[in-house]
C-alpha cells in the first residue's frame, strides 16, 4: 500500500508541474509588451523613456538645470539608459555654463555606464573633452 501512494504522490507532483508549466507559459505569453502597455519611447527618440514622460521632461529642460535635475531624481526609477544618460548629458549642457565643476561631476558619474557601443557615447566624449578642458584652463 506504501508504494502505490508514494507512486501516487509522485505521479500527482509531476502532474501540477506540468500544469504550472502549461500555466506560467501561457501567463508570459499573454503579458503586453512593453509598446503596448504605454512604456514605448516617443517616435525618434531613444528606448528608455515612456513616450508618456516627454512632455513633463521637455517641461523641466525649459525650466533650467535645477529643474531639470530635480525631474531626473523624480523619474529615475522610470528611466533607463541610453535614455537616461541623454537626458544628464542635457543637464550637463544646461549646467555647464553656471557651473562646470557640477557638468564634471555629472560626467565622472555617468563614465562607467556609457560604454562604446552606447548611441550617446560620442556626445558623452564631446562634453567630457569640453569639460575637462575647460577645468584644466580654469586658476
Amino acid at each position: 500500500m506504501r508504494h502505490v501512494l508514494t507512486v501516487l504522490l509522485v505521479a500527482t507532483v509531476i502532474w501540477l508541474g506540468l500544469k504550472f508549466n502549461r500555466y506560467a507559459k501561457e501567463r508570459i505569453r499573454s503579458k503586453p509588451a512593453t509598446e503596448e502597455s504605454g512604456q514605448a519611447p516617443a517616435p525618434g527618440k531613444m528606448r528608455g523613456m515612456a513616450a508618456a514622460l516627454e512632455p513633463a521632461f521637455e517641461e523641466a529642460k525649459r525650466g533650467g538645470p535645477e529643474n531639470l535635475w530635480k525631474w531626473i531624481e523624480q523619474h529615475r526609477a522610470d528611466l533607463r539608459d541610453p535614455r537616461l544618460a541623454d537626458i544628464e548629458l542635457d543637464y550637463v549642457v544646461l549646467v555647464g555654463g553656471s557651473n562646470p565643476a557640477e557638468a564634471r561631476r555629472v560626467l565622472a558619474s555617468l563614465e562607467p555606464r556609457v560604454q562604446a557601443a552606447s548611441p550617446v557615447h560620442k556626445r558623452f566624449q564631446q562634453l567630457k573633452q569640453t569639460y575637462s578642458v575647460a577645468g584644466a584652463k580654469a586658476p
